[in-house]
């Protein structure tokens, strides 16, 4: 009875996996291949691998204006801009090392992903203290959570690989009548 449990209950847990979309890391190698294919990185869908979470400390008059989420956390107003796992974003603006990705509508809200040691393009900061990133969003300075500075660029496994493959389905063929009757 026991066996019958685990099995289903794995089943269920492949099953899901298969259905749910597939997502690898966007790496300098993937991205070779998209501009070797002559599309634009501007037309690739991207999704980040962690949650990011970007804060900034507000005054009382700024709380009137603020466009994310208010928190009253020890003493201080903190706007925070949450943006969950698997958000998809678009790019924006590149250079060789860099993309640069919205995940959001509107001005200069785009974070900078680069190309990291491994080869995949992780979370960038004009400069990190204690696992926060200070980054430029929105016209405002904000700081990235801890945990946040550990997001990479993914996208979708089978959106990149229908690069690598023409693929076409044969029609088939039916044996044509004979004319020895």
């Amino acid at each position: 009875m026991m066996k019958i449990k685990i099995v289903s209950i794995l089943g269920f847990i492949l099953l899901i996996s298969a259905c749910s979309p597939r997502t690898i890391l966007f790496t300098q190698y993937m991205r070779g291949k998209v501009e070797s294919q002559g599309l634009n990185l501007k037309d690739v869908q991207f999704y980040n691998s962690s949650e990011l979470v970007l804060q900034r400390n507000l005054t009382y008059e700024e709380t009137k204006l603020a466009s994310g989420k208010i928190n009253f956390e020890n003493g201080k107003f903190i706007e925070l801009i949450t943006i969950k796992k698997m958000t998809p974003g678009v790019c924006e603006s590149y250079d060789n090392k860099s993309l640069d990705v919205s995940f959001e509508s509107g001005e200069n809200r785009k974070l900078k992903f680069v190309l990291n040691p491994n080869q995949n393009y992780q979370i960038s900061a004009l400069e990190w203290k204690d696992k926060y990133g200070k980054v430029k969003y929105d016209t405002l300075y904000y700081y990235i959570r801890p945990g946040g500075e550990k997001a990479l660029l993914k996208v979708k496994k089978d959106n990149i690989f229908k690069l690598d493959k023409q693929e076409r389905v044969a029609p088939g063929r039916k044996v044509s009548p004979s004319s020895n009757d």
